[in-house]
């Protein structure tokens, strides 16, 4: 198994990359936790970090002693950004040196040992792609807006993935002005967890070439295009994980409480590795 991390973003609503920033009580970034939950699960594994040439410095920093083997890949930047994510997974996918699956996460997420169990429950059988949602009451700021992927699922299998903007909670509801009407808080959303199987390749290439160097592709975009267009069985696996990320400066403080009070009761061990 890989881990591919897209670590490529601008971090615009954050104010510039966020990828990096210390949050750990050893100045950890948070996909250092997600490196030691995926090594639990899968301990034969290699990573893949996926970011942008005027990181690279920072992303060579970040993983120099990390306890797998290693590459960084970087994506390329028309018009001075990234394409989105689905660019950055066909990144990956064309660094591949075997037929294994990669797990796909953001940078900027602490996804919790829970998922990576999940994930592990599809691994074997995985033919195209899964996915690891959240509730989406789990994974709200309250600092503003999120944007999360809405899934339906039936009977375990995606059906439907659409990104939605503006999700936030007010005065103990869910609203997005995407969206008519509360939603429910058991709702699943993606947080870009994924399986993805390399056999997708040939359909990540068309799907990206589709688009012109100015619109932003994105995974759950991709994923859709592989139900509507090649009939794809996409399980889902709901992670029962907490979750916490970055999308706003203000999320730090509480992002770092929460990561030592885990450290402190012996979730996580003082030294990740």
């Amino acid at each position: 198994m890989q881990l591919a991390i897209l670590a490529a973003g601008l971090g615009s609503r954050f104010g510039g990359p966020k990828q990096f920033f210390p949050v750990g009580p050893d100045d950890q970034c948070l996909f250092h936790y997600s490196i030691y939950h995926f090594v639990q699960t899968f301990p034969d594994s290699s990573l893949i970090l996926i970011t942008r040439e005027e990181l690279q410095a920072e992303a060579k920093k970040s993983v120099q002693s990390v306890p797998m083997t290693y590459k960084i890949v970087l994506q390329a930047t028309p018009n001075g950004k990234p394409r989105g994510t689905a660019d950055a997974l066909l990144t990956a996918l064309k660094t591949m040196e075997s037929d294994e699956p990669m797990i796909i996460i953001n940078a900027d997420d602490y996804y919790g040992n829970e998922t990576f169990e999940a994930a592990l429950k599809v691994a074997e059988s995985l033919t195209t792609a899964a996915a690891i949602p959240y509730s989406v009451n789990n994974t709200l700021s309250p600092f503003g807006g999120v944007s999360r992927a809405i899934c339906a699922i039936d009977n375990s299998f995606l059906q439907s993935i659409t990104e939605t903007h503006g999700i936030k909670e007010i005065s103990n509801q869910i609203f997005s002005p995407a969206v008519l009407g509360p939603i429910n808080p058991e709702t699943p959303v993606s947080m870009n967890c994924f399986l993805i199987h390399p056999s997708v390749m040939p359909v990540l290439e068309h799907f990206v070439s589709q688009h012109n160097s100015q619109t932003e592709i994105t995974i759950p975009d991709f994923i859709q295009c592989g139900i509507d267009r090649k009939n794809w069985k996409v399980p889902t696996v709901t992670s029962s994980a907490e979750w916490f990320g970055m999308t706003f400066p203000e999320d730090i403080k509480s992002i770092r409480e929460r990561l030592a009070t885990l450290h402190n009761v012996g979730i996580l061990p003082n030294k990740l590795w």
